[in-house]
């Protein structure tokens, strides 16, 4: 994944285990909150108070690719093929 700023790109890896999350937050006077926890690791993402059709595109691409990958997890467990525990490159 690249960065689309211009800028620097960071990389973040998080493995998973049984005690890791995910939780939205919904606010009534900002906006919501999504965070990701695993281990000592809490990425939490906010957006600008005013928001743009960016925003709403980046939540709803957000929210399909969740969807594929819970569905990609959901197929590879059925299967019983063990996974690596490596991230694949794409």
């Amino acid at each position: 994944m690249a960065g689309r700023s211009g800028g620097r790109t960071s990389a973040l890896s998080l493995p998973i285990d049984a005690g890791a999350s995910a939780e939205f937050k919904p606010f009534r006077a900002r906006t919501p909150l999504f965070t990701v926890s695993a281990g000592r690791v809490l990425v939490t993402l906010i957006l600008p108070e005013r928001l743009r059709a960016a925003d709403v595109e980046f939540a709803r691409v957000l929210a399909e690719q969740a969807a594929t990958y819970a569905t990609e997890v959901e197929r590879l467990y059925r299967s019983g093929r063990p996974s690596s525990g490596k991230g694949a490159a794409v």
